[in-house]
């Protein structure tokens, strides 16, 4: 597996973006833009679920905000992706990081659950815990 990682770090893609003075900030500003975008919607979206906070019905707040809450992952993933590019080896081996994906395999399938329909009341309080987990394990990976 190490082998793979390695050949993912050597593509010219991850040269670039460990090269180039802009790019790989615009990427990770991109990944962070994403995670706020997503959380932006989904924390709402539970809250309303949960009736913690008033509004229409939580039908129509999470019809309304779930495209941003899957466009925002969509960024979120693929500026991740490019970014896990650049040092796969390291990233790979890192705890944090390994917790982060884990977390965010959990936060996907409740999320996966729910996407026909309303989530459950469980799945609402599941999704507020996991998603700041994602955020602050992911976080975490820079102070490793």
């Amino acid at each position: 597996m190490t082998e793979a990682f390695a050949a993912l770090e050597a593509t010219a893609l991850a040269q670039h973006l460990k090269a180039a003075r802009w790019t790989y900030p615009l990427v990770n500003a991109g990944h962070v833009a994403g995670l706020a975008l997503l959380v932006g919607a989904i924390v709402p979206m539970n809250l309303r679920r949960l009736g913690w906070v008033p509004g229409p019905d939580p039908a129509a707040v999470v019809g309304f905000l779930r495209p941003f809450a899957v466009a925002g992952l969509v960024l979120a993933a693929g500026c991740g992706a490019l970014l896990f590019a650049t040092q796969a080896s390291d990233y790979a081996a890192n705890g944090w990081f390994r917790l982060k994906i884990a977390l965010l395999a959990v936060a996907l399938v409740n999320a996966a659950r729910h996407l026909g329909g309303m989530p459950s009341r469980r799945g609402a309080a599941l999704s507020l815990a996991l998603w700041p987990l994602v955020l602050l394990s992911g976080r975490m990976i820079g102070y490793s």
